[in-house]
């Protein structure tokens, strides 16, 4: 099921996040080599994701009347919900579908213009207002993508998922337009390019994980931002997080980040060592002797195993560390994380608007 924008109310939306070989084929440029890149991506009822190379996930979306298709990484690093457009003139807009506004019977706007600044990548356009699963949802047209990043060929846009309710996110149109029964909204992202990856829209799936969920409250208006009180490496304390670690829970990054003040250290810890790009590496051979991180979350103990933190090499000996820098050495006068993909693939990954909080449990 495509999210299309169907009036059905209090319904648990899905969204498929779809294999990269399966767009690939679709718009029959099979043979060209994706680069990392930080990305997600799900929606309504529930729908699946594309899996790309588990760097990003993309599920397929419709806007306007009659209905234009596109696949967008779902990010709750985010808020803006935009797509590439036909006012768009940079190179980066020439390998994508474009919206056309004037296609839609159902588009209206007042011409006000957003600009975005990503970790990677910028966009601006203008903001418009369609039909998706909602009747009336804020979408940005780009104008502008300069440089490469957002070329890629999966990458027809994004949809902002953060915890950010003046921002008119999906979510909260859903929520305003009675579609959704629950103000939550949960992932379940595939490994080592499977398939299977969704988000679901207005409650959780229990056939995606066993046991409870573990609750973590997060705070108001941000990034799915929380306070985490330990992490550990085999079992032992690093000492980082005595006072507390704040990071956020985003989907819309590749790797797990780490504060930079603690990078190279992790990466002795873990025995790795450094190409000669500066990419932090293990010895295939011995990943399956690499001790577990765990970090302690709300008295609960998650822990990460050595095939999560590391990347398959496809035959190479060395496999890339899956642990990166956040860039950020404090926030709110905490050490600052970012749980991003290569952490959130080994939870089933709940993020409730209604009680500010996110839940991890264990998959199935």
């Amino acid at each position: 099921m495509h999210w299309l924008h169907q009036a059905t109310l209090n319904i648990l939306c899905r969204v498929p996040l779809v294999k990269m070989k399966t767009i690939m084929e679709e718009r029959g440029f099979l043979k060209e080599v994706l680069e990392d890149s930080p990305y997600s991506s799900e929606l309504g009822s529930a729908e699946n994701l594309i899996n790309q190379d588990d760097m990003a996930y993309f599920g397929k979306i419709a806007i306007g009347t009659p209905p234009q298709y596109f696949y967008v990484h779902f990010d709750t690093g985010s808020t803006t919900l935009w797509v590439n457009s036909v006012y768009c003139n940079s190179d980066a807009c020439s390998h994508h579908p474009l919206f056309n506004p004037s296609k839609s019977s159902t588009y209206h706007s007042n011409g006000q213009p957003f600009s975005i600044q990503y970790g990677t990548g910028s966009v601006s356009g203008v903001i418009g207002y369609d039909v998706l699963t909602v009747t009336n949802q804020k979408i940005g047209l780009s104008q502008s993508e300069p440089g490469d990043h957002f070329a890629r060929p999966l990458h027809d846009g994004i949809m902002g998922l953060a915890f950010k309710p003046d921002q008119g996110t999906i979510v909260d149109t859903m929520i305003q337009e009675g579609l959704i029964e629950e103000p939550v909204f949960a992932f379940y992202l595939s490994r080592d390019s499977e398939s299977g990856s969704e988000v679901m829209f207005g409650g959780t799936d229990s056939s995606y994980y066993q046991g409870q969920i573990i609750w973590v409250p997060v705070q108001q208006d941000s990034h799915w931002q929380l306070v985490f009180e330990g992490f550990e490496v085999n079992h032992e304390s690093a000492g980082w997080c005595e006072n507390g670690c704040t990071g956020i829970t985003d989907t819309g990054t590749s790797l797990l980040l780490c504060p930079p003040q603690y990078v190279e250290n992790l990466h002795q810890m873990l025995g790795s060592q450094q190409d000669q790009n500066g990419n932090y590496v293990f010895d295939c051979s011995e990943v399956s002797s690499l001790p577990p991180l765990t970090f302690i979350m709300n008295g609960a103990h998650l822990h990460l195993p050595a095939s999560a933190y590391e990347e398959d090499s496809s035959g190479n000996p060395y496999c890339l560390s899956g642990i990166s820098s956040s860039g950020e050495e404090y926030r709110n006068g905490l050490p600052y994380w970012i749980l991003g993909d290569v952490f959130l693939r080994q939870f089933y990954s709940v993020f409730d608007q209604g009680n500010a909080r996110v839940g991890f449990a264990t998959l199935a």
